[in-house]
């Protein structure tokens, strides 16, 4: 529980609405419950106040305030805030005292090689093998039947469901890359979430997941993920996927079940890519893709498409001859 006033002093804000005592911890803002806090900095979440399910609202001076919600008003726009706002809420991490924390729990029929850190009040579940160098954080749960591959890394908070697996070399729950501009510097934002693989995850070596920033990191039950793929905080990715070798999804990207991004597409944050969805590899994506389709390039279009594009390019230099010499010719 945090205490509404002391956070409205940090902000320099001023409370307007019932001024409730506690508050239960920060959501994105559409995703917020009931006790919680969230912000609204643009339009399109200013416009939309009546749509949260938060408690407490962090904005800037409003001509009208909709009734039965608590305002922190405050005089810079939000988002300026936000290194003070994801300070406050984030959670305290105690530093690794043995290799095996006293408070962490471990199930039945668990293999551990050496030089295996499992932090602070860590769950482990049953029927887990643990390979060379593994790094388990703090209040991390580890489903039954998974596989932890040398040099994983599950940050603190994260959860893995039943049988996952981490190829060597993965990192789940690194801080997401969000900063913001606060006198034309760069400071950092908190990243405060946590990564959550449900159950049948695979995560290919070297690959790395971003804990969200307000909010979880999702991937979906029996989702496949290759070496070197790169999820940036909040994304989200559906059920049966197929994510190939150097993809990259930008932040709080949504992707549907049963996709394939082949390799090295890149897809741009804050969009949603439907159901059933298959890009060619190197693909570029930077608007929202419907369900039920076969998309390639940059922009993406339609599979068939894009080959005839493609076949096309290598007649270019002699088209551009022909055009010279009819050029030529007029002269």
């Amino acid at each position: 529980m945090y205490n509404l006033e002391k956070l409205s002093t940090l902000l320099g804000g001023k409370i307007k609405g019932d001024k409730v005592q506690k508050i239960t911890g920060l959501a994105p803002f559409f995703q917020a419950k009931k006790g919680e806090v969230t912000f609204a900095a643009e339009d399109k979440f200013l416009t939309k106040l009546s749509e949260t399910n938060a408690t407490v609202l962090v904005v800037p001076k409003l001509k009208e305030y909709l009734p039965n919600k608590t305002y922190i008003v405050v005089e810079k726009n939000p988002r300026e805030l936000m290194p003070i706002l994801l300070k406050f809420f984030k959670k305290e991490v105690m530093f690794p005292i043995k290799a095996i924390e006293d408070s962490a729990v471990i199930g039945e029929r668990v293999k551990i090689a050496p030089n295996v850190y499992i932090g602070h009040r860590a769950k482990v579940g049953n029927d887990v093998t643990i390979y060379p160098n593994v790094y388990i954080g703090q209040d991390v749960e580890i489903g039954d039947g998974s596989i932890l591959y040398p040099n994983s890394v599950i940050r603190e908070f994260c959860i893995l469901g039943k049988n996952c697996i981490l190829q060597p070399g993965v990192i789940i729950g690194s801080d997401g890359f969000g900063y913001t501009k606060v006198d034309k510097n760069n400071i950092k934002i908190e990243q405060i979430g946590r990564v959550i693989l449900e159950d049948y995850v695979e995560i290919g070596a070297n690959t790395t997941i971003d804990r969200g920033a307000i909010g979880d990191t999702v991937v979906k039950k029996y989702t496949k993920i290759d070496n070197l793929v790169q999820l940036g905080h909040n994304v989200i990715v559906g059920e049966n996927c197929f994510i190939i070798s150097q993809v990259g999804i930008a932040g709080s990207t949504e992707v549907g079940d049963n996709c394939t991004l082949a390799g090295q597409v890149g897809v741009a944050g804050h969009i949603k890519i439907g159901d059933n969805v298959t890009l060619g590899a190197k693909s570029g994506i930077t608007g929202n893709i419907a369900s039920n389709q076969v998309l390639s390039g940059n922009p993406p279009v339609n599979v068939k498409e894009h080959l005839k594009i493609k076949a096309s390019l290598k007649k270019l230099p002699e088209l551009i001859k022909k055009i010279k010499s009819l050029e030529n010719f007029k002269k």
